[in-house]
C-alpha cells in the first residue's frame, strides 16, 4: 500500500512538474498562460530543451491534453514530446 501511495504522489509531482517547468522557463506567470499565443514561441523553445525521458509518457500525454484540449495516446515520451512541439 505504501508503495502505491508513493507512486501516485510521484506521478502527481511529475505531472505538475512538467507543466510548471514549461511555464516557469517560458516566462508564464500562471499555468493558464501556456494556452496564450504570446508564449507559444517561448514554450516551443523550452519544450525542445526538455529531455523526453525526464517525464513518463503519461505525463507528456496529460500536458498535451491540458494545452491542446485533446486526448491522445503515445507509445513513447519522445513521440508525445514531438506532438506537443507540433502544437506550438
Amino acid at each position: 500500500m505504501k508503495t502505491e501511495d508513493n507512486r501516485i504522489e510521484r506521478d502527481q509531482n511529475a505531472r505538475a512538474g512538467l507543466l510548471d517547468r514549461i511555464a516557469a522557463n517560458s516566462g508564464c506567470m500562471y499555468l493558464s498562460d501556456l494556452r496564450n499565443c504570446i508564449y507559444k514561441r517561448c514554450c516551443r523553445f523550452v519544450i525542445t530543451e526538455i529531455p523526453a525521458d525526464d517525464y513518463p509518457v503519461k505525463v507528456w500525454e496529460e500536458a498535451i491534453n491540458y494545452m491542446t484540449g485533446t486526448e491522445e495516446d503515445f507509445k513513447t515520451a519522445e513521440e508525445a514530446k514531438q506532438r506537443l512541439l507540433e502544437y506550438f
